[in-house]
């Protein structure tokens, strides 16, 4: 299993991890199965529609189409596995300081997990109300631990469960821990926070440079070189030539939009790495920002040319 490590595979297992976590009723294959065959469906209705309706679309909006489902379809049990892992992270602090001033009251490890399990901490409540099984059933505190940080794909409650585990075995004052932990892990989420603001300006530039400047030039560029290539047709050409201009124009046009979906997702991946730090966050804007930039490149294609054709 060595040789598929970092690779596809290990994605799939983080990915199947994912859909457990957020106990999705749907095996994974079988949800990409569906995610595939709908997202080829919805390019098919796409093409069909553009070809019957005569509409001033490129055939390349039939992939997209496909891109852009698959993405959002696959992805679904992502975002909630994201989602949910964030939330846990954003109740840690308070849960610990809880545990804390519980210990210090002389309540017993069992009993302040109880009361964190009743406290309504959501996800984070429910994945320790596993733990406080997993006791009562004669599992020792370390190994119940564990299972919680296994059931959770955050770094952060993998470290502070090890923190916890080290101080138990070597006999430190847990409550004390506690409170060092929860104050830490605040001080994480303001740094995290502080991040946030300190890049909004940048993600806003990548994006309304991305997603909408950039397709609403391209937009323009795609009206201009129709109308040179009208002009070019008016001239005395042949029909060889004509027919080489016109496949030559749809060729452009084709690359223009390839590199729309290129640069699409060359901003996502940037604000992912800006926002989360993981490039597989991207997962989330990919969708959104190809939305926006298609609509804006139509829109601006469409505008200036019922101008030019105004105009003329």
């Amino acid at each position: 299993m060595e040789i598929f490590k970092g690779t596809g595979f290990s994605f799939w297992k983080k990915y199947k991890r994912s859909l457990r976590q957020v106990n999705f009723k749907i095996p994974g294959e079988l949800w990409l199965v569906i995610s595939f065959a709908a997202a080829i469906f919805l390019a098919i209705v796409t093409i069909t529609l553009i070809q019957l309706l005569s509409l001033p679309v490129s055939a390349l909006m039939s992939p997209i189409v496909f891109i852009v489902a698959l993405d959002l379809l696959a992805g679904y049990p992502y975002i909630l596995a994201v989602r949910r892992n964030n939330y846990i992270e954003e109740s840690l602090p308070d849960a610990l300081k809880q545990m804390a001033d519980i210990l210090k009251s002389g309540g017993t490890y069992e009993y302040a997990l109880r009361e964190i399990v009743t406290a309504g901490y959501g996800p984070l409540s429910k994945e320790l109300e596993n733990v406080l099984r997993k006791l009562e059933e004669g599992e020792n505190l370390e190994n119940s631990l564990n299972s919680f940080s296994e059931n959770v794909d955050s770094t952060l409650i993998k470290r502070t469960i090890s923190i916890i585990n080290d101080s138990i075995k070597a006999g430190a004052g847990l409550a004390d821990v506690l409170d060092e932990i929860a104050d830490d892990v605040r001080e994480l989420h303001r740094i995290a926070r502080e991040r946030l603001g300190g890049t909004i300006l940048q993600v806003i530039f990548i994006v309304v440079a991305g997603s909408m400047i950039a397709p609403l030039i391209i937009g323009l560029i795609s009206t201009v070189i129709n109308l040179l290539m009208e002009t070019a047709i008016g001239l005395d050409l042949t029909p060889e030539q004509i027919k080489l201009a016109m496949s030559t124009n749809g060729f452009i046009i084709l690359l223009l939009q390839a590199y729309i979906l290129i640069e699409v997702i060359a901003s996502s991946i940037m604000v992912a790495l800006m926002r989360e730090g993981k490039m597989n966050k991207s997962i989330i804007y990919i969708p959104l920002l190809l939305l926006i930039a298609y609509t804006c490149f139509y829109l601006a294609a469409f505008v200036s040319s019922t101008l030019i054709g105004g105009i003329k």
